[in-house]
């Protein structure tokens, strides 16, 4: 059984390895782009390389190859406590951004698959990436981030109807 732990807190402690960093891409409609990957939908993001400067550069190379964009306004939004059957435990970042420029669909280079792209509702996402409370607890978040930081009106149901844990929210599977 692995543990999924959210928390709204940045940095990531010391002591958990950055194994993954994904993006909530928003637009000025409350939406979030994801991707389809062979088992399902995902954030665009991934797991840095050796040559990869710090989790910016992660970011950064992971969208333009899954999603075939480049991110502005990246806002740290928190980080997952991941914990496997075998006691290992590393952080997934999670950020949110906005599209800067779309790049022309290309593969991606470690599977060589080009992803379809769609814009999902904020309060849709956590539902179809298969995430429970805590991608429930990521998307209001991000959703506060939209309309706090963004000026994004759309975003003001989800960003003040909604419970945001400011206590770690976990999810076990």
């Amino acid at each position: 059984m692995t543990s999924y732990v959210w928390h709204q807190a940045w940095p990531a402690p010391g002591h958990l390895p950055v194994r993954q960093v994904y993006a909530w891409v928003l637009d000025e409609n409350a939406q979030v782009l994801l991707i389809e990957m062979p088992g399902g939908w995902n954030l665009p993001g991934g797991t840095p390389e050796p040559w990869d400067e710090g989790w910016e550069a992660t970011l950064s190379r992971e969208v333009a190859e899954e999603a075939s964009i480049t991110v502005r306004e990246v806002i740290p939004l928190g980080y997952q406590a991941v914990r496997t059957d075998d006691g290992e435990s590393f952080a997934q970042l999670r950020v949110v951004a906005r599209v800067q420029e779309w790049l022309p669909a290309g593969a991606d280079p470690d599977t060589g698959l080009v992803y379809p792209r769609v814009w999902v509702p904020l309060e849709r996402a956590a539902g179809l990436l298969g995430w429970g409370e805590p991608g429930r607890a990521q998307a209001v978040a991000a959703a506060r981030v939209a309309h706090d930081v963004y000026g994004f009106a759309a975003a003001a149901p989800l960003a003040q109807g909604a419970r945001c844990a400011s206590t770690p929210v976990m999810q076990r599977v």
